[in-house]
């Protein structure tokens, strides 16, 4: 690994902590509010679009597979974003 990959991994790694600590902070803080579910869900996708991109090795390919990875957690995290409004709404 070179010195340069290991600063990226690094600068990587840290900014997943921060997203990690950031959303247990504003998800343990929302109170069932919508807004707050809503961006602890954006954080999720961008940890998971981190843990694809980078730690997989599929940010230089183009293709179906790193397609397909980032569209996974989109789906699942719209899904839960669905269910929190339906259950805000119903309730």
């Amino acid at each position: 690994m070179t010195r340069q990959a290991r600063e990226q991994f690094v600068a990587t790694l840290a900014m997943l902590l921060t997203l990690a600590a950031g959303g247990a902070f504003v998800g343990g803080l929302s109170g069932g509010l919508l807004v707050p579910i809503a961006a602890v869900l954006v954080m999720a996708y961008a940890k998971g679009r981190f843990v694809v991109l980078d730690f997989m090795e599929l940010r230089a390919t183009r293709g179906a597979l790193r397609s397909a990875l980032l569209a996974w957690p989109a789906i699942l995290l719209s899904l839960a974003l669905v269910r929190a409004v339906a259950v805000t709404l119903l309730s």
